[in-house]
């Protein structure tokens, strides 16, 4: 991932804190601590917060950030809005100083009527103290309940590079809120600054991780539980979708294309007795009318088409391929290895909606000149690949798209996968693959 990318990630993440949280992030570049610490100062002035930044080295690398960010931090500072408390200023300090003066801040943010105050702190500032006395700081921010009282944010920074692991390892311990990449995560190793702070800690450091274990092992186990209700549901919910698709789709084609075909013929045969005038209108009613035919015919097999019930994905995947290429007028190709493959309705049914959703998206964007389909079934696994030469895509970007994410849940929920390959300029290939259940298993001869 390159650097603009995994701050612009880190970015999304600090813009979610807010009042009450205590939370810490750890970086190894400069930069990253600077786009932290400018994103989370941002957010608080748009918001009308007081807002501290304490630094180890002076702050102007956050002052031009913020200006390019867009923020007149001298303004800022002058109206007392902003703040920076540099580490000349903080060397030397003990926490329970720095503890009075987070409380001070706190409680002049609420006096002067600001919406909230937030502070910042990379926290270089302690490396001269004791690891302990750094802890206990900390567990003692969360122990007086600064942040509930006073409605404030706390973000802590610590660089990798030069606090040791088991500072590190403490640091995480006593922050209930953690950054990793674009997300606040609920810390599941913090502990309670009661406990923390107990002498008895050491002794009962063991039962809480147990308890800790257990806690997780609950979680998720109730996660997977849901996710098998959600999949159960889902699938249900899809099956019977194709079920009222299919009804529709006959409901049109026996009485809605039945009934214009009869219209059709009814005025040839009385073509003969209408008078000249209305009989010169006949051609133009009877190509409308063929018109409708067609398209009610399209949107019948669009719908479900009795090719896949009847004859199975083979054919069903010929005939969509042909109609796309005939409706968007590209060159197309399909073929299948064996010739009369079949498979588990349910994973036809899934492949041929991953094909008619990538053959969608290729007409809507990537304006190709020919689209290849290549269908193929073995003992162990169906497999089949849409490939454009179009202009391609930047999968990650449109791997939450609606259509993107529609393939993929289908292919899930019939035990496949969905794989896209393409850049920009080098055309698309979505490829989905499905394991065939032994004792489905589909020789070449399958009847």
């Amino acid at each position: 991932m390159d650097a603009d990318n995994r701050f612009a990630r880190v970015r999304a993440a600090i813009e979610q804190i807010g009042p009450a949280d205590h939370v810490c992030t750890l970086y190894d570049q400069r930069e990253e601590e600077v786009a932290i610490a400018v994103s989370y100062l941002r957010a608080g002035l748009e918001r009308g917060e007081f807002c501290v930044c304490v630094v180890d080295d002076g702050g102007e690398s956050i002052l031009n950030a913020l200006a390019a960010a867009g923020v007149d931090s001298e303004a800022e500072m002058r109206t007392g809005r902003l703040v920076f408390f540099e580490k000349p200023l903080a060397h030397g300090l003990q926490t329970v100083d720095m503890l009075g003066r987070i409380e001070q801040f706190a409680s002049d943010s609420r006096k002067a009527g600001h919406a909230g105050f937030r502070i910042v702190g990379e926290m270089s500032w302690a490396l001269n103290g004791d690891l302990k006395d750094l802890a206990e700081f900390e567990a003692r921010l969360n122990l007086n309940r600064v942040w509930e009282r006073h409605a404030c944010a706390g973000l802590c920074q610590f660089d990798i590079r030069r606090f040791k692991p088991e500072t590190l390892r403490e640091m995480i311990v006593v922050h209930p809120l953690v950054v990793i990449g674009d997300r606040i995560c609920r810390n599941p190793y913090y502990v309670a600054p009661e406990q923390y702070l107990s002498p008895d800690w050491p002794r009962h450091e063991a039962n809480w991780m147990m308890t800790n274990l257990e806690q997780l092992q609950q979680s998720q186990d109730s996660l997977q539980e849901s996710q098998q209700r959600y999949r159960s549901l889902s699938r249900q919910l899809m099956e019977q979708q194709e079920i009222e698709r299919g009804a529709l789709a006959r409901e049109l084609h026996d009485q809605l294309g039945q009934s214009l075909v009869a219209i059709s013929l009814n005025l040839e045969a009385i073509e003969d007795e209408l008078s000249p005038p209305s009989r010169a209108r006949v051609p133009e009613s009877t190509r409308i009318i063929k018109q409708m035919i067609e398209q009610v015919r399209t949107l019948a097999f669009d719908l479900r088409p009795a090719l896949l019930d009847e004859f199975g994905l083979v054919e069903a995947l010929r005939d969509l391929v042909m109609r796309h290429g005939q409706r968007a007028g590209m060159r197309t190709s399909f073929t299948a290895t064996p010739t009369d493959a079949r498979a588990p309705v349910e994973i036809e049914t899934a492949c041929f909606r991953i094909v008619q959703e990538a053959l969608s998206n290729v007409a809507r964007h990537a304006q190709a000149r020919h689209i290849e389909v290549r269908l193929t079934v073995q003992d162990v696994a169906l497999e089949v690949t849409v490939t454009d030469d179009g202009v391609g895509l930047n999968v990650e970007r449109r791997r939450t798209g609606l259509g993107i994410m529609g393939m993929s849940e289908r292919a899930d929920l019939a035990g496949g996968k969905v794989d896209i390959e393409s850049a920009p300029g080098a055309g698309t290939t979505v490829r989905a693959r499905f394991p065939l259940p032994a004792p489905k298993r589909v020789a070449a001869n399958h009847k």
